[in-house]
């Protein structure tokens, strides 16, 4: 009988040693916090499973975690996760991530791999209203909303152009820089 690793491997799997020392070998490569083996793709799907592996299953990866996941930028510094408002998750304080409660209805997510991730517009939306200070957001923005296909950027405006969300006018000016329009109106 052959037994199977599995796609992403941590210190449960095998030993950290073990682990590390097939790296060098050349047997695996670092995904995040994990390994892979080498015949793996540097996917979506094992992107999603290693960003899994660091929180509960009913978070949900956002923002810069979810641009990753996609293949649209780097491995950010400290991985971006949210859960629904009240479902009572409970983590450990980490350096590696950060854990938010947002409303977030199912429409605005897909499943990767059994992890929830934010579609491509709803994540356009938030990196436009709570971008990361070490990330120029504004490329990754344009990369997404082509993404989203036609009529993607109108619906990141709709989205942003309300009067009660917050930091509106900076969401305003970053969407227009990526797509290079002329900020709307504040006056509303």
């Amino acid at each position: 009988m052959t037994t199977r690793l599995r796609s992403v491997l941590s210190g449960r799997d095998l030993p950290v040693a073990e682990l590390c020392s097939a790296r060098l070998d050349g047997e695996l490569f670092t995904l995040g916090d994990f390994w892979c083996p080498v015949d793996e793709l540097d996917a979506p799907d094992t992107r999603a499973q290693a960003a899994a592996l660091l929180v509960p299953p009913r978070a949900i990866a956002e923002r810069l975690t979810a641009a990753w996941i996609l293949g649209l930028a780097a491995e950010p510094r400290r991985h971006q996760f949210c859960v629904e408002v009240g479902a009572r998750v409970h983590l450990q304080p980490s350096a590696r991530l950060i854990l938010r409660e947002v409303t977030c209805p199912p429409t605005d997510t897909a499943s990767i791999t059994g992890l929830r991730v934010t579609r491509p517009l709803r994540t356009v939306v938030d990196l436009a209203r709570w971008p990361d200070p070490d990330v120029d957001v504004v490329p990754l923005i344009g990369a997404l909303l082509r993404l989203c296909g036609p009529g993607g950027a109108e619906q990141a405006l709709g989205r942003c152009d309300r009067a009660y969300v917050p930091f509106r006018s900076l969401a305003l000016g970053r969407l227009a820089a990526a797509e290079g329009w002329r900020q709307p109106s504040l006056t509303r």
